[in-house]
C-alpha cells in the first residue's frame, strides 16, 4: 500500500509527521558546499559564465536548466529533436543579450552598480520561463480539476489566539485515504506541537472540530488536550491520541486519552479497543528512518528524513536559509543526488513511500520528482513558493497552500504579507495508477 510521510512543518511535532532526528551522515559523500552550474566554473571564460558561477542561485538555475533540457530532448526524436537544439541555441543568445550585452564581468560585479543587480534578475527571470517551457515539453505537466479554496473561517472564529485576521495558522494537515476527508492540525501555543484537529468533509466542505479546545487557563485542569500525538483513519472516522493533563504529567508526553471523530460527531473512548492502538502506532511511521541507522555523530539534521526500501530523502541546510533536497538509494555507498536548491520552502515535502517519489516546492512551481527515473513533473496550477500539504494514499486528492489565487501559476516570488490561503484539487485518473 502507498503511504505518504508528511511534510515538515515548523511547530509540529516529528513523530506525528512521520521523521526523526537524523541526518548529516548521509550526505558527507556531497560536501555542503554551494550548488555547481552545469558548466566548470573553474573554465568559465565569457562574462556571463563568470557571472553565473558568482552566484549560487544562477549556478542552480543553470543546473536544473540543464536537467530540463535534456529531459525534453529525449522525450522528442527527428525533426523535433532538431528545432529543440535550434531554439535552445536562439535562447541562449536571448539571454546574452537581454541581460549581459557587451559589460564586462567587472562591470557585472562591482558592488555599487545596479547593473550587478539588473543582470541577476534578468537571468533568472530567463531561466525560469525557460525552464518550466523545457520541464513541460519533457513531461506533460499533472492537470488538476476541480480547484478550490478552503474555507478555515469557522477555525479562525473558534481560535482567534492563533489567528492572524480571518486566516488561523496551520500546523499540518493529513487526508482520508480517498480523499473523501482531511484532518487540519492546529500549532499549540505553548509546545511545539499540534493541539486539536478539525475535519473536513471535501463533497460538501463541511468542517467540524474533531477533538476539544484545549483551555486556555493556568494552570490547565485535568482532561484540558495538550498535543497531538498520533492520528489514523478507519473510514470516515478519524481516530487520534492525544496527550491531555493531568497530575501525572502536563506535556506531550504525559497522560494520553483516544478521540473518535466524524463530521456529525466525536467522543472520548472509555475503552480501546486493541486494533485501534496498533492502528494508531502504525500511523506515525511511514517513511521513517531509524536512528540506528545513523552515526550518533551525524544527528545534526532535524526533522528531514524519509526513507522506504529503496530510496532516501532529506533536506540538507547549508545554512544562511539555503536547503538543498537530496536523494540516493538506500544501499550503503549509494551517491547522493541533488534534487532541488532553494529556500525553507524545501524544508516541507511529501514522499509516497509506494511509489517512490516526491512532492516539493520548487522555483516553477509544486513538481512531482520521481527517485527512480529522476523525472520531474510541474503541478499544473501551482506557482513559485507554493507548498504540498498532502496528497490522499490513492493519489485522488491534492491539498497545497499559497498566497496567491488557488490556481495561480506565477513565478514570481509571493508577497509574503498577504494571507495563507490553503488549496484542493482532485489528481487526473492516470495519476492513480502510477
Amino acid at each position: 500500500m502507498t503511504s505518504f510521510a508528511q511534510p515538515v512543518v515548523c511547530g509540529v511535532k516529528a513523530v506525528l509527521l512521520c521523521c526523526v532526528v537524523l541526518l548529516g551522515g548521509l550526505a558527507s559523500a556531497d560536501p555542503a558546499s554551494a550548488v555547481e552550474a552545469s558548466f566548470d566554473c573553474k573554465k568559465a571564460a565569457s562574462a556571463i559564465e563568470k557571472f553565473i558561477c558568482s552566484q549560487a542561485v544562477l549556478r542552480w538555475q543553470d543546473l536544473a536548466l540543464s536537467r530540463s533540457y535534456r529531459a525534453a530532448s529525449n522525450a522528442v526524436v527527428g525533426a523535433a529533436r532538431d528545432d529543440l537544439l535550434v531554439s535552445q541555441r536562439d535562447w541562449v543568445r536571448e539571454r546574452d543579450r537581454r541581460c549581459i550585452a557587451d559589460r564586462s564581468f567587472k562591470d557585472l560585479s562591482a558592488p555599487s552598480t545596479t547593473l550587478r543587480t539588473q543582470a541577476y534578475d534578468c537571468l533568472n527571470s530567463v531561466y525560469l520561463d525557460r525552464r518550466r517551457a523545457l520541464q513541460d515539453l519533457g513531461l506533460t505537466p499533472v492537470a488538476l480539476t476541480g480547484i478550490s479554496e478552503i474555507d478555515l473561517k469557522p477555525i479562525a472564529a473558534a481560535r482567534p489566539e492563533i489567528a492572524e485576521g480571518t486566516e488561523p495558522r496551520i500546523a499540518g494537515i493529513k487526508a482520508s485515504p480517498d480523499g473523501s476527508m482531511l484532518a487540519i492540525l492546529l500549532p499549540s501555543q505553548e509546545l511545539d506541537v499540534p493541539d486539536q484537529i478539525w475535519l473536513y468533509r471535501v463533497a460538501d466542505r463541511k468542517l467540524v472540530a474533531a477533538t476539544p479546545k484545549p483551555d486556555q487557563h493556568q494552570p490547565h485542569p485535568d482532561g484540558s488536550p495538550l498535543a497531538i500525538n498520533s492520528l489514523a483513519w478507519q473510514g470516515d472516522t478519524l481516530y487520534a491520541r492525544v496527550a491531555v493533563s493531568s497530575k501525572d504529567g502536563q506535556g506531550e508526553e504525559g497522560t494520553t486519552v483516544v478521540y473518535a471523530a466524524t463530521v456529525d460527531a466525536n467522543r472520548r473512548l472509555d475503552e480501546v479497543p486493541g486494533d485501534i492502538y496498533a492502528l494508531l502506532d502504525d500511523a506515525s511511521q511511514p517513511g521513517v528512518v531509524g536512528q540506528d541507522e545513523v552515526p550518533e555523530s551525524d544527528w545534526d539534521i532535524l526533522e528531514t528524513i524519509r526513507g522506504n526500501r529503496d530510496f532516501l530523502a532529506w533536506a540538507f541546510d547549508l545554512g544562511h536559509g539555503t536547503i538543498e533536497l537530496r536523494t540516493r538509494k538506500r544501499a550503503s555507498g549509494s551517491p547522493v543526488y541533488l534534487v532541488a536548491w532553494g529556500s525553507w520552502g524545501l524544508w516541507q515535502y511529501l514522499f509516497d513511500t509506494g511509489r517512490s517519489q516526491l512532492v516539493y516546492s520548487a522555483d516553477t512551481g509544486i513538481t512531482s520528482f520521481d527517485m527512480t527515473t529522476r523525472g520531474e513533473r510541474r503541478i499544473a496550477g501551482t506557482s513559485r513558493g507554493d507548498k504540498p500539504y498532502a496528497i490522499s494514499t490513492d493519489r485522488r486528492l491534492f491539498v497545497w497552500s499559497t498566497r496567491n489565487q488557488c490556481g495561480d501559476e506565477f513565478l514570481t516570488e509571493q508577497d509574503e504579507s498577504k494571507p495563507e490561503r490553503f488549496c484542493l484539487a482532485h489528481l487526473p485518473k492516470q495519476e492513480r495508477s502510477k
